[in-house]
C-alpha cells in the first residue's frame, strides 16, 4: 500500500506537474490575474456541461468576464447543498464511475461527505504539496518521518517495529498509536538513527513527540516540521522548536480541494493563486476584506469541480507582501476547528484529526459529535439522516476500535440536534470532564 502511494508522490506525472506550478509564486499581479481567470473560466463552463442545478445560467461569456458571471449568477454552496442534491449537484447525476476516485471527509461539523477525484486531480494534489516542501528545500533524496494516524501495525502490537520504512519515497511512517509508554523509547531511537530532513505530521501528533522527549529531557534534530490537518498552536510551537528544532512550515487544505494555503520559512501562509479561486464572504455570502467564510472553486478536478463551495472555516486576506519573496496572497491563520482534546485510557491525547478517520465512509449521519464524560469514556452523538440504521452505528463503532483506539468505552446516543455554542460555533470534540 505504501508503495503504491510513494508512487502516486513522485512519479514522472507528479514531475511534470511540478515543472509546470514550480515558477507560479513568482508571478506578477498581471499574470496571476489572467492564469486565474483563464482556469476559473474552464470550470464554469464544464460545471454548467455537468450539473442540472445550473441548468438557467447561460454559458455565453468569455474568460474575461468569469469573475463577473462566477459573482452574478452562481450561488454560494455548501456540503449540505451536495448532501441534498446528489442528482444535481454530482457528476452523472450521482452515478459513480469505477474510475472515480473517492475523497472522504468527516467535516468540522461531524457530517460525512464524499467527493470524486480524477486521477489527474490525485497527481496535482500531490505537485502542490511537492512544490510546498521544496520551499524549505526538500528533495528527493532527503528522508522525512511520517506521524498521522496511519495504521502501521494493529493497536494492540506490543514489541518493535512500529513503524514501516517506505524505501522508494525514503520515509519512515510511524504508528502515532505507539507513540507512549512503553514504547516511545524504540521510536525515538529510530528516528535519531534515520536522522530525517522533515516531520510530516499533525500538529496534535508532533506535539505529543515533542512532549515525550520533554519529558526524558531529550532532543531529536530535524530541521523542518509539514504541519497539516489542524489548528497550530503556540504552546505546540514552542516545545517543537525547543525539543526537535524544527522550523514549522503549515499547510491548509481539505477533502473539497476548494482552497489551498502553504506556510513559507518566513511563517506566513500563503494562499496558492494556482490551485482554486477563492473569495472571503461575510454572513450574507458577499465579499468582504474583512474576516468571512473561504469560498473556493475548484481549478484541477474534471470529475467533480466544485464551484463557489463554501467551507465553515474562517479567514482574511492580508494586505502586506510576504518577505520570502513569493507573490502569492498572505491570509490569516484559518479558524473553524473549534475542538477539546479527548483522552483514551492511558491519558493520551487523541488527534481529531485521527477521529476523522473513523467517520470516514459512514453513511446517514446529518451531524455528530465526539463527547469525553469520563476517564476513557466517550460519547458519541449522531443526529441521524432518513437511511439511518443500526449498521450505520455498528460501522462507526468498529471503525472507532480499530482506527483509534481499541479500549476505549463508547456509547452512542441519538439526538434530534446539537447545538452550536453561544458564540455561534459547533464543537465537533468537546471534553465535559473538564468542565
Amino acid at each position: 500500500m505504501y508503495t503504491a502511494r510513494a508512487l502516486l508522490a513522485d512519479n514522472f506525472a507528479t514531475r511534470r506537474n511540478m515543472d509546470r506550478i514550480r515558477g507560479n509564486d513568482r508571478l506578477n499581479n498581471a499574470e496571476r490575474i489572467r492564469f486565474q481567470r483563464e482556469n476559473l473560466y474552464s470550470t464554469l463552463q464544464l460545471a454548467l456541461r455537468k450539473y442540472p442545478f445550473y441548468r438557467n445560467i447561460s454559458p455565453d461569456f468569455s474568460p474575461e468576464d468569469a469573475g463577473r458571471v462566477l459573482r452574478d449568477h452562481f450561488p454560494v454552496i455548501d456540503k449540505y447543498d451536495l448532501l441534498n442534491n446528489p442528482s444535481e449537484l454530482y457528476p452523472n447525476g450521482g452515478k459513480v464511475r469505477p474510475w472515480y476516485l473517492a475523497g472522504k471527509s468527516s467535516g468540522t461539523t461531524g457530517t460525512p461527505l464524499v467527493v470524486y477525484r480524477s486521477l489527474e486531480s490525485a497527481v496535482m494534489e500531490q505537485a502542490f504539496i511537492r512544490r510546498h516542501w521544496e520551499w524549505s528545500g526538500f528533495c528527493s533524496t532527503s528522508s522525512r518521518v511520517t506521524l498521522r494516524g496511519d495504521m502501521i501495525v494493529p493497536p494492540e502490537t506490543k514489541h518493535p517495529p512500529f513503524w514501516y520504512w517506505n524505501r522508494l519515497d525514503r520515509q519512515l511512517i510511524v504508528s502515532s498509536r505507539h507513540l507512549r509508554e512503553p514504547f516511545a523509547e524504540s521510536i525515538i531511537a529510530e528516528i535519531r538513527k534515520l536522522q530525517p530532513y522533515a516531520l510530516e505530521a499533525y500538529p496534535s501528533t508532533a506535539y505529543s513527540l515533542a512532549k515525550i522527549l520533554d519529558d526524558r529531557d531529550q532532543t531529536l534534530a530535524i530541521p523542518y516540521l509539514f504541519s497539516a490537518s489542524e489548528p497550530l498552536y503556540a504552546h505546540q510551537i514552542d516545545l517543537i522548536k525547543r525539543r526537535m528544532g524544527s522550523a514549522i512550515m503549515d499547510m491548509y487544505g481539505m477533502a473539497e480541494r476548494v482552497a489551498f494555503a502553504t506556510g513559507c520559512e518566513v511563517g506566513n501562509m500563503h494562499l496558492n493563486s494556482d490551485y482554486s479561486f477563492v473569495e472571503i464572504v461575510d454572513d450574507q455570502g458577499q465579499p468582504t476584506t474583512e474576516e468571512g467564510f473561504v469560498v473556493g472553486t475548484t481549478f484541477h478536478n474534471d470529475v467533480m469541480p466544485l464551484v463557489r463551495y463554501r467551507l465553515s472555516d474562517r479567514t482574511r486576506i492580508l494586505p502586506d507582501p510576504c518577505a520570502c519573496g513569493r507573490t502569492f496572497p498572505l491570509i490569516a491563520p484559518a479558524t473553524g476547528k473549534y475542538e477539546d482534546a479527548v483522552f483514551n485510557k492511558h491519558g493520551n491525547p487523541v488527534s481529531p484529526s485521527v477521529l476523522t478517520f473513523a467517520f470516514k465512509g459512514v453513511e446517514n449521519i446529518a451531524k455528530s459529535q465526539v463527547a469525553q464524560v469520563g476517564d476513557g469514556v466517550w460519547q458519541i452523538r449522531i443526529v441521524p439522516m432518513s437511511g439511518y440504521t443500526k449498521s450505520d452505528e455498528e460501522k462507526l463503532v468498529k471503525n472507532i476500535h480499530r482506527l483509534v483506539d481499541a479500549d476505549v468505552d463508547l456509547e452512542v446516543v441519538i439526538r434530534d440536534d446539537i447545538p452550536n455554542t453561544s458564540a455561534g460555533k459547533f464543537r465537533w470534540v468537546v471534553n465535559e470532564t473538564t468542565r
